[in-house]
Formats: C-alpha cells, sequence, structure tokens
C-alpha cells in the first residue's frame, strides 16, 4: 500500500515539475519546483520538523546561501525573520536539501559546494541539559545536505556517481560531503559501508556516523590495533518510480537519529551573555 502511494506521490511530483516548465522565467520556475517539495514535506513530515526556504546563521553572524528547503526543530526553534525566505539559527537546523531541475555535472558541483559551505557553518559545541535528577552535557549532531533532482538532463546515474566521488576526493573532509542524491523517476545515490571482515553490510546515511567511522579508524592506527577490513562505497540505486518512496524513508532515517541544541539567542545578541541552560522535565 505504502509503496503503490508514494509512486503515485513521485508521479504527482513530476507532473507539477513538467507544468511549472511553462514558466518561462528562470527564478519563478525555480521557485516554484521548489515549493513543490517543501510543500509535500511540510503536510507529511512529523509536526516538529519545520520546513522553510531561506539562510542559516551562526551566532557569530555568519550567513549561508539562501537554501531552497530547510529543516529545522519546530518545537525549539525561533525563525528569526519568515517572510518568502526565513532566517533560521544553524543550532535548530537539521538539515538542508538542494532541489535542482536538472542535474549536470555542473549543477551537481554549484548543489555539493554549497552544502559543503553550509556545513561549514555548523557549531561543535556543547549544549547543557538539566533534568530533576542531572545536569548533563550534549554535543549536537552533524547536520545533512541532500540534492534531489527531477530531471538528469542528459547525464546518467553512472556518470554522476563518477562526478559525486570526484568532488569527494577534492573535498576530502567527510564532514562535509553530500549525504545522498535523489533523482525522480531514475534512481539514488548512496554510500555503503562494507565490513568484508564481518561479511556485513550497512546504510551509511547519516554525517555522524560516517565521522564516527574515520575517526575510529585513524584511533585503531594510532594504537596499533588490527583494523576490520571495511569498504566505503557509493551504491546506485537505480529504482526508477520507487525513488521519492526511497528518498522520504531516507529523510526520515536521518532525522530519527539526530538531536539538536536548542538556539541559544542571548549568545547571538551578545557572546558575553550567560549559556542558557535547557530544563528537560
Amino acid at each position: 500500500m505504502l509503496p503503490q502511494f508514494l509512486s503515485s506521490v513521485e508521479a504527482t511530483l513530476l507532473a507539477k515539475f513538467r507544468e511549472a516548465g511553462f514558466v518561462k522565467h528562470l527564478g519563478d520556475r525555480g521557485d516554484n519546483r521548489e515549493h513543490i517539495l517543501r510543500e509535500f514535506l511540510a503536510a507529511h513530515l512529523p509536526k516538529k520538523y519545520g520546513v522553510a526556504k531561506g539562510q542559516i546563521i551562526t551566532k557569530t553572524g555568519q550567513i549561508s546561501h539562501s537554501a531552497d528547503i530547510i529543516i529545522y526543530d519546530a518545537v525549539t526553534t525561533p525563525v528569526l525573520y519568515s517572510e518568502k525566505t526565513a532566517i533560521v539559527p544553524i543550532e535548530g537546523v537539521y538539515g538542508i536539501i538542494e532541489v535542482k531541475s536538472s542535474l549536470s555535472k555542473a549543477e551537481f558541483i554549484t548543489a555539493a559546494r554549497q552544502i559543503e559551505a553550509f556545513k561549514r557553518l555548523a557549531p561543535r559545541d556543547l549544549g547543557v541539559i538539566e533534568t530533576r535528577q542531572y545536569v548533563t552535557v550534549h554535543r549536537a549532531s552533524r547536520p545533512f545536505g541532500i540534492v534531489l533532482a527531477f530531471d538528469l538532463a542528459q547525464n546518467s546515474l553512472e556518470s554522476l556517481s563518477a562526478n559525486w566521488n570526484e568532488l569527494n576526493h577534492q573535498i576530502h573532509d567527510v564532514n562535509y560531503f553530500v549525504n545522498f542524491l535523489a533523482v525522480l523517476g531514475e534512481g539514488i545515490l548512496r554510500f555503503e559501508q562494507a565490513n568484508l571482515s564481518l561479511g556485513e553490510k550497512f546504510l551509511l546515511l547519516g554525517t555522524d556516523e560516517f565521522v564516527d567511522l574515520v575517526l575510529t579508524a585513524q584511533k585503531r592506527d594510532r594504537n596499533g590495533e588490527q583494523q576490520d577490513e571495511i569498504l566505503i562505497r557509493i551504491v546506485n540505486e537505480a529504482i526508477e518510480d520507487q525513488t521519492f518512496g526511497r528518498f522520504f524513508v531516507y529523510l526520515l532515517v536521518l532525522l530519527s537519529r539526530m538531536k539538536l541544541n536548542v538556539p541559544d539567542l542571548g549568545q547571538y545578541l551578545d557572546p558575553d551573555f550567560p549559556i542558557t541552560v535547557v530544563r528537560e522535565s
């Protein structure tokens, strides 16, 4: 039942995408196509997740590019500006989605570099949480960045995979990689961890999972410990009209594994302002 429903959603999204193509102005056309996806996510994600278009700001005053879709914590995160585009404090942001009409190599590189720049803004500050019994510190999850396109633009998933692999070697640091790519009607490109020592394969979706894997390998190397034989590879899921359903499930998996800090607006106003302690019942 669910696969059929999500396939129907994908067909509807693609039909709306083609309708948006009749708009002559490229900027308006792009806005319409982004709105199609934002509208679906706002209606179907759990209500704790907010969905907006706009910029992300840090407490030091750095501002991101205008992200097509920002997914943020709607319960604890104040939206600092909320008109056609929003301004959201970075501590409350789970991640961003860059939406492309046609995913040529050039368009993909642009989106990936925007995601890299956004991820470089993410703080690694500890948050302080007070319960009835304890005061604990917590480090927030690293944010995600996803690229979604409506068309491949004379490209193929195979060549796009090669483009992604090439760009990852240039970026080098796994903190700043794109988490996965989806092209409606075509398929998904994502990372997979294959543990050859154990004969097991695992989804590798979250930024934290990827970073932890690398840090563990580096620690074992420093300590002279035996390493598992682990292969990180890009998997091409050519699933055609099942693509949107898989994209939505992967997005939910990513979100379910993340925990954010609460934005401390006092620190935005004045760095000497006392740190806010979050109280949980």
